[in-house]
């Protein structure tokens, strides 16, 4: 297509625009509230899934090693748990560390108790420990039977319901978030088209005569795929501004009442207004094809006069 037909088509599709403004500016609004909710729904996720995050780092194993080995023993087991491929961290907790932090997490009332227990000082009555948190959750339960494989470990003391209460909200999230942002695609998409099929109508007799002169299927839709993808561009564009005003409004008015760590709008602003610049000006192209491309295989070749 030459440079100057390309600008010919490209200035008609956006007085498609203007001349249908009150229809445009209806499905920019339509359009705006289905990414306003996406939006809602990706960053709610984030948050969620950040919060979930702090909560699976504070979601810790204690790994107990047998008594009585030697120290090239424990050091041998500590490194072995150390290596396996699902360990994020692994802390190693001798015994005298171990009696103090009981101790402390106890309270001042039972340390004549323990002073009876533990005589000589040495944290005898307690085992030297690893401290373990995985990467992947998912894998718990395979990252459990390893630990246990290991030569010289004795017990475990894992809290697999919290895991799996984690595991579980994290996909329930992940699924509603998937499904919320599909269904609201599909909204823009229909919108989309509604729109360019009214611009189409209006416009039957012009393409009526294009296609008697010989003008080709590419030539007529090239103007309404321009229309629909600068209604989802100019709506990527509002959306992220107003998202943002009504993000930073949001955590603002909830830090008031409660603490929390927020998500801030910055960190992820490029990549939300990617994301919308992206499903805007794919929408639009993706509507706009749908309404022409029917258009011009049932009545496009026929020319009509009205």
């Amino acid at each position: 297509m030459k440079f100057r037909s390309l600008k010919y088509l490209t200035l008609e599709g956006l007085k498609n625009i203007w001349v249908n403004r009150l229809m445009s500016i209806a499905s920019i609004g339509v359009l705006v509230a289905c990414m306003v909710l996406m939006g809602a729904a990706i960053l709610f996720s984030l948050n969620v899934d950040k919060a979930l995050g702090s909560l699976q780092d504070q979601n810790v194993v204690m790994v107990y090693i047998k008594d009585g080995i030697t120290e090239e023993e424990t050091k041998q087991a500590y490194q072995d748990v150390k290596k396996l491929a699902n360990v994020k961290e692994a802390v190693f907790i001798p015994r005298e560390e171990g009696v103090d932090s009981l101790l402390k997490d106890m309270g001042d009332q039972y340390k004549d108790l323990f002073a009876w227990v533990d005589e000589d000082q040495s944290g005898s009555f307690l085992p030297d420990g690893i401290r373990v948190s995985f990467t992947d959750l998912t894998k718990y339960d395979d990252s459990i039977k390893q630990i246990k494989a290991v030569k010289n470990i004795e017990n475990i003391n894992s809290s697999r319901e919290l895991t799996m209460q984690i595991i579980g909200m994290r996909k329930m999230i992940t699924i509603a978030g998937a499904w919320i942002i599909g269904l609201l695609m599909i909204t823009a998409l229909v919108i989309i088209a509604n729109t360019i099929k009214i611009t189409m109508h209006n416009r039957k007799l012009e393409i009526s005569i294009m296609k008697a002169v010989g003008a080709t299927d590419n030539f007529i839709r090239f103007p309404f795929i321009v229309e629909g993808m600068v209604l989802g561009l100019i709506s990527a564009l509002v959306t992220s501004g107003l998202l943002y005003l009504a993000y930073e409004m949001t955590v603002k008015q909830i830090t008031k009442v409660m603490t929390l760590e927020a998500i801030p709008y910055s960190s992820v602003f490029w990549g939300i207004l990617g994301l919308f610049c992206l499903i805007g000006v794919a929408t639009g192209c993706i509507g706009s094809v749908i309404s022409i491309g029917k258009y011009l295989r049932k009545e496009g070749s026929e020319f009509r006069a009205f």
